[in-house]
């Protein structure tokens, strides 16, 4: 069978601010499909970028939510060029763990205006199906999340709000659909 004629794939979103769930979820998603149309997990710092951040060390400075939403839309227009499109060109089913709607979560309980977060993934196609994780953060995160990253990351460069509180309005901010 040529590429050209295999059927399309399907791109599921999974989100959630509990890393551990998202991931299991994901992994889950794509394994309920035939083997030959099974494409993978796509997961948040596919490009280093924020394991760059890690080892940059205090001297760098702390990001703020904006700059960590930014790294994020690039780390995800990253995911979309080299792992999402072809697995989906290719006729598999591929699942984002997590994709737009954590973000998004995250930016609104950071307090970031919901224009600026819309106009910033504007670029990302909407998911085939898209799964919310409703369950919360854990209290050491295993494997971490964009979440609990973005928090510990902003919380800790005088947020008025703990680490804990933004992961919870996060997940709040979850339930809030996103539109493509």
């Amino acid at each position: 069978m040529t590429r050209a004629s295999r059927a399309k794939g399907s791109f599921i979103a999974v989100d959630g601010v509990n890393g551990a769930a998202v991931k299991a979820a994901a992994k889950a998603a794509v394994k309920r499909v035939a083997r030959r149309q099974r494409g993978g997990v796509s997961n948040w710092d596919a490009s280093g970028v924020f394991g760059d951040l890690v080892v940059a060390g205090d001297e760098a400075g702390r990001p703020s939510a904006r700059t960590l939403l930014l790294l994020y839309a690039a780390d995800l227009a990253f995911r979309l060029r080299w792992e999402i499109r072809p697995a989906v060109a290719e006729g598999r089913t591929v699942a984002a763990a997590p994709y737009v709607a954590t973000a998004i979560a995250f930016g609104r309980a950071a307090g970031l205006p919901g224009g600026w977060l819309k106009n910033l993934f504007a670029f990302a196609p909407k998911p085939d199906d898209t799964r919310l994780i409703e369950k919360p953060s854990s209290r050491k995160p295993k494997p971490i999340c964009f979440v609990d990253f973005a928090c510990e990351h902003v919380a800790s460069n005088g947020h008025d709000l703990t680490r804990r509180q933004l992961a919870n309005r996060a997940r709040a901010r979850l339930g809030v659909s996103v539109r493509f």
